[in-house]
């Protein structure tokens, strides 16, 4: 499984993420409330998560090349959302095994 985050700061988070939601759901299963989703693109999937002003963003695919294509339609569609066309994300790899780890340990 290939795995990547990332993470920006959107003025009206909660609107940004409630619009993009209603957006996918018109083609594709989305779960959502105020503060997580679940998108299930045909070639993986994406979690998000808000926080205040904060969303963070997690895909994963079965495939290198799937990955990056979910990366690249997130970053299109929350740039449209948010009204920036130019909007980059930084994406970085995401570890399962350490991310169950941590949890694991936490409780």
């Amino acid at each position: 499984m290939f795995s990547s985050q990332t993470e920006l700061v959107a003025p009206n988070a909660d609107k940004v993420l409630y619009k993009l939601c209603k957006h996918f759901a018109l083609k594709i299963p989305v779960e959502f409330d105020t503060e997580n989703a679940n998108i299930h693109f045909p070639i993986g999937g994406c979690t998000l998560r808000r926080v205040a002003d904060h969303i963070h963003v997690q895909c994963s695919a079965d495939a290198a090349n799937k990955l990056a294509k979910l990366e690249q339609v997130l970053q299109d569609h929350l740039g449209l959302m948010l009204k920036d066309p130019t909007l980059v994300l930084r994406w970085r790899e995401f570890d399962h095994e350490r991310h169950e780890s941590n949890a694991k340990s936490t409780k």
